[in-house]
């Protein structure tokens, strides 16, 4: 009996996901009669159109978990703030990942990506049991970077996304090796009362057709406490098609095909959320910030084509292929002073459930003909010991939870002497249930590892990794112009991974049923150090210049390998940052340039890997080492108060330092996987992002015009040189165009992707035998009404 999909138990969300954006919206003309009379006079002179200066806007940030102008930072910020994000229209991954010129990303489907900044990738990330994330990410305060894939936060109401350039290893602890990104939500405010919503049409070209609901509400209860809530439902069309497709299994001459699955348009994803946050001022001194954010996405289809076997935007998958993710966090927010001194408590617990479904067809035409070449029949028999049907999907059932708490406190950061200091305790559990089915395999004890069911292999682990740090920053003052800062942090690693892992073969099932006898049971511990130097200069009230001297760490882990098995765990890896940047202001705040140069050393980097030497799965080493040369941008122009031009862009040229030998025997025989010089993996030498917004009037209103593009230069898809294959340099060009009332409406016209492109986001081995290209959204055309109280 195949798996059966996990049922969905947020069914008020289903059926009412609508409800909940317009009641919040409707709540606008309800709720102030319950709240605090709101000032009518301020309130419409927030919403009037300020004349524009002709000056960049100042960017306020928390890179440094204080509140700072970025241009005063002495680190490397890039920062799309809450009027950039709706000037892109940005709403999911995918739209703002692009739009960051730090980082470059890979992506399988909605909510399973990776990301990866200034060169630190070796393409073997992402393996539920191997090496954690190099770049953390953050949901406001609180850590939400997972084991093997990216959360896709819904992007709305949203005050700025961060990314946090080289290793930010003291404030921000493990896998900020290579960076950090942050997402940063609007907080409730008691001051003043706020509502708006935003509905959006779409289609994609030679697709279908989609729709967006998306509301808040900021809601003063009283003198000391407000609450914002946010919610939004997105219908993201299709525009991959399933097309008619065979297949040939070699050895046993079956032939199937997928005639009952051919379906035009079948990758669609509906998203639906809520967000809540309450703020209440305890006193002048203390408040506290409890908050939920839920997040359901289900998905259908595959986000991959193959363009040389089946056609552009055409695919041939022969079982269904399907995803729901549910998630949410809950979070705690205490902000307060003891004497001078400010303390901050976050704290966080997340909870997500992952269900998937996906077709492997292919790895059973791979390993057929190898049957074939090597003279047997038959990949997989029933009990009469006849040949049956190999087709076969993965099922993967993943329940991830995820607790932090963090307290620090800081001196006034307005004298000479300052620091920051606090401690800090994670612990993630990942417990992943992995089955291989073939629907024609046998049941029984005699074959199955799991009775009743026809699986041919079962992963069925709990991994769980704990993180406990102290850490600190001081900023002295040398001079009214030159300071100097050190960050130090100590922390101590557990890793472990319990469970069964293997077929119904002697080596692993020691008896029936199989997963009540765990055939794996390994932990590691690790304790360490991570440090910064920094000093920067403060050349003019307009000019900053920095350098930067810093340790970043990744975690190290056990191998899923049998107990007893020679398999020994591998270690952290860590990345040695030398860093100069600039933070410049020009022509009277009409030019921003802000910049870094780096020289980066990643040692003894963790690397994944199959070995069927040890055990016929995925192993984790520790290879060499890396170096990355690199240097990122971002320029920003006001050249007319009615025009505003933006330039951003990084190059990275990472490269292998040591000749990567991937087992032993192949060490003893000179056989090189990755020769030295060898480019690492997903990293593009360039990556640039531009925009250009024209302010005009059109009827009497105030309109725009903008015109945004991202170029992501050529890279590889793998380490391993005999196996890799360079994907395509990129170019990804919008076009949007609007117009707003003063009655606080608005509307806009827009164009994504204008060219059609093509881009080759990532093109993984498949066996061989299919050739499937990660691909981007096709052209997609629509209109966004908006209202603003």
């Amino acid at each position: 009996m195949a798996t059966q999909k996990k049922q969905n138990n947020n069914g008020w969300f289903k059926r009412h996901p609508l409800h909940v954006a317009v009641s919040f919206v409707l709540a606008s003309h309800l709720l102030p009669a319950y709240g605090q009379e709101v000032d009518s006079t301020q309130d419409q002179a927030e919403q009037q159109v300020e004349e524009r200066s002709g000056q960049i806007e100042q960017i306020t940030v928390t890179a440094t978990k204080q509140s700072s102008n970025m241009q005063k930072v002495p680190l490397s910020v890039n920062a799309l703030t809450n009027e950039t994000l709706e000037d892109l229209n940005i709403q999911g991954f995918e739209d703002y990942i692009n739009f960051l010129p730090t980082v470059s990303y890979l992506s399988y489907s909605p909510g399973l990506a990776q990301i990866y900044m200034r060169g630190i990738s070796s393409g073997g990330d992402g393996i539920h049991s191997g090496s954690q994330p190099s770049v953390a990410v953050y949901l406001d305060e609180q850590p939400i970077t997972t084991i093997n894939n990216v959360l896709d936060v819904h992007v709305y109401d949203v005050a700025r996304i961060e990314t946090l350039a080289g290793p930010q290893g003291t404030l921000y602890g493990a896998s900020s090796q290579a960076g950090t990104m942050r997402i940063i939500t609007n907080q409730p405010d008691n001051t003043y009362f706020d509502a708006g919503f935003d509905v959006q049409a779409k289609t994609i070209k030679e697709g279908g057709t989609g729709y967006t609901f998306e509301g808040f509400v900021n809601v003063p209860i009283n003198d000391a406490a407000a609450l914002r809530v946010v919610a939004w439902y997105d219908k993201e069309p299709g525009y991959i098609d399933n097309v008619y497709s065979e297949r040939l299994f070699a050895a046993s001459g079956i032939r199937i095909n997928n005639a009952d699955l051919v379906e035009e348009d079948f990758n669609e994803i509906n998203t639906e959320g809520l967000r809540a946050l309450l703020k209440i001022d305890l006193n002048e001194n203390w408040s506290v910030t409890p908050g939920i954010t839920v997040q359901n996405s289900d998905s259908t289809g595959v986000w991959s084509h193959n363009p040389d076997k089946q056609g552009d935007l055409k695919t041939g998958s022969f079982n269904d292929e399907f995803t729901d993710d549910e998630w949410y966090q809950g979070t705690l927010t205490v902000n307060g002073k003891i004497g001078d001194l400010d303390v901050v408590y976050a704290g966080a617990i997340m909870d997500r459930d992952y269900y998937n479904e996906t077709d492997y067809s292919a790895y059973a035409e791979y390993m057929e003909d190898l049957y074939a070449e090597y003279g047997y029949y038959c990949l997989y028999y029933d009990d009469m010991y006849n040949c049956i049907n190999p087709n076969q999907y993965i099922s993967s059932d993943e329940a991830f939870s995820k607790q932090s708490h963090e307290i620090r406190f800081s001196s006034p950061q307005d004298e000479r002497f300052r620091w920051i200091a606090g401690v800090f305790y994670q612990k993630q559990e990942h417990d992943f249930d992995l089955r291989w089915v073939v629907p024609e395999y046998p049941t029984t004890e005699d074959y199955t590892p799991i009775v009743g069911e026809p699986v041919v292999w079962v992963t069925d682990q709990l991994r769980t990794d704990k993180d406990m740090a102290v850490f600190g920053e001081v900023s002295y003052d040398i001079t009214e112009k030159l300071t100097v800062t050190g960050g130090l942090r100590f922390y101590e690693l557990e890793n472990s991974l319990l469970g069964y892992y293997g077929n119904n073969g002697s080596d692993y099932c020691a008896a029936q049923p199989c997963l009540d006898y765990p055939n794996l049971d390994k932990e590691t511990d690790e304790s360490g150090s991570t440090w910064k130097a920094n000093a920067s200069y403060e050349v003019t009230d307009d000019a900053l210049v920095y350098v930067t001297y810093s340790k970043g760490f990744r975690p190290g882990g056990t191998n899923r390998a049998l107990t007893g098995t020679v398999a020994p765990s591998y270690k952290q890896d860590f990345v040695y940052n030398h860093e100069f940047g600039w933070k410049t202001s020009w022509m009277d705040n009409r030019l921003r340039f802000n910049g870094a140069a780096y020289f980066m050393r990643w040692d003894d980097f963790q690397y994944a890997f199959l070995d069927y030497q040890v055990s016929p799965i995925t192993l984790i080493t520790n290879v060499g080492q890396s170096e990355t040369l690199g240097f990122e941008f971002d320029t920003a122009f006001a050249a007319t108060p009615d025009l505003m031009l933006n330039f951003s862009g990084s190059y990275n040229d990472a490269t292998l330092q040591e000749d990567y030998y991937q087992t032993i025997d192949d060490r003893e025989a000179g056989v090189i996987s990755a020769p030295k010089g060898t480019k690492m993996p997903l990293v593009p030498e360039w990556k640039l992002t531009g925009s250009a917004r024209y302010h005009m009037e059109v009827a009497g209103l105030p309109a725009y015009m903008q015109l945004a593009a991202s170029f992501t230069g050529a890279s590889w898809n793998l380490l391993e040189t005999d196996w890799r294959t360079e994907q395509d340099a990129y170019t990804l060009l919008n076009f949007s165009a609007g117009f707003e009332h003063e009655d606080g409406w608005n509307m806009e016209f827009f164009i994504n992707n204008i060219t059609d492109e093509r881009a080759q986001v990532h093109i993984p081995w498949s066996y061989g035998v299919d050739n499937p290209e990660y691909t981007t959204t096709p052209r997609k055309m629509g209109i966004r009404f908006g209202w603003r109280y």
